[in-house]
């Protein structure tokens, strides 16, 4: 989709982080947005800063892990703005954990969030795209749907099971024919705001070496040129990682080896070890004091 002016665009997460810096993007493009966070004074702080920079677009605060919610949100923007062209599902939760300690009100949170939101939204939005045979669906995941990441059982899970999903749905989509497209997005660590850098606040965590990190204005560049470009999938990270994501496809065992030469997961282990700790101090007791190899 090349041409992006006039278009209308669902964009969810909108209220900071990657988010925000994409709304700025994508209404430089010309698109007439919706902006959806849960968080509405967010929501509505960009929405006056696009306006006084006469962009055209419209705010609703809802929370995409709501399944009721969701089909009233598509109503909404297609009443008052029209058919949707692009759905960009950049909602996200993230934070590393002992896995054995986390609620599971918050792993269902996770996927509910992470992956089920996108899912529905997809299949919302899809039909009215296919009998137009005109969008596009970028789903913003990480590297985490692609490869392992300790501590972090449940924001993998759902990040493999988006790039999962988006392969399949473009898969699907170029079969038919149709004009109609799906992306993916796949981030590493987000420097100066988002939700590394929350979590970088709450509990110490540091980027891995091995991987670096990246400033959100490229993540927001990397989302643009998967809809210019209708890019399959788009990896974005401060240093190269595609040849040891094939190295870990070809020889798993030998991928985790390295890992845990070069002590990519020792960071993340520290960070779940602080959360264990902010939850509950009586926790940490259980907690080993030294990594395991």
């Amino acid at each position: 989709m090349r041409d992006l002016h006039g278009k209308v665009g669902l964009l969810t997460g909108a209220s900071r982080g990657i988010g925000l810096h994409l709304a700025r993007v994508l209404a430089a493009r010309g698109m007439r947005l919706c902006l959806v966070a849960r968080s509405e004074p967010g929501l509505l702080q960009l929405a006056r800063e696009l306006k006084a920079s006469g962009y055209e677009c419209m705010t609703m605060a809802v929370d995409v892990g709501q399944r009721h919610a969701l089909e009233a949100l598509v109503q909404t923007i297609e009443s008052q703005l029209g058919p949707i062209d692009v759905l960009i599902n950049n909602a996200g939760i993230e934070h590393m954990s002992m896995y054995e300690t986390m609620p599971l009100d918050e792993i269902e949170q996770f996927i509910d969030i992470n992956l089920r939101g996108p899912m529905l939204l997809t299949r919302i939005v899809l039909p009215g795209m296919l009998a137009r045979d005109s969008g596009h669906i970028v789903n913003v995941a990480s590297l985490a749907g692609l490869g392992p990441v300790a501590f972090g059982e449940p924001y993998a899970a759902t990040k493999h099971g988006l790039v999962g999903f988006t392969r399949s749905v473009r898969a699907s989509l170029k079969t038919r024919g149709t004009k109609v497209s799906a992306s993916c997005v796949c981030p590493g660590f987000v420097s100066g705001e988002g939700m590394f850098e929350d979590n970088r606040k709450r509990t110490g965590i540091e980027a891995p070496k091995i991987l670096g990190t990246i400033p959100v204005e490229q993540v927001a560049r990397a989302v643009l040129k998967a809809l210019e470009q209708d890019s399959p999938e788009v990896i974005v990270n401060g240093r190269p990682i595609r040849p040891l994501l094939a190295l870990g496809i070809m020889w798993p065992r030998l991928m985790e080896w390295m890992i845990r030469i070069l002590g990519a997961n020792d960071a993340l282990y520290g960070a779940a070890r602080a959360d264990a700790a902010l939850r509950a101090p009586a926790i940490t007791s259980d907690v080993p004091q030294q990594r395991t190899q």
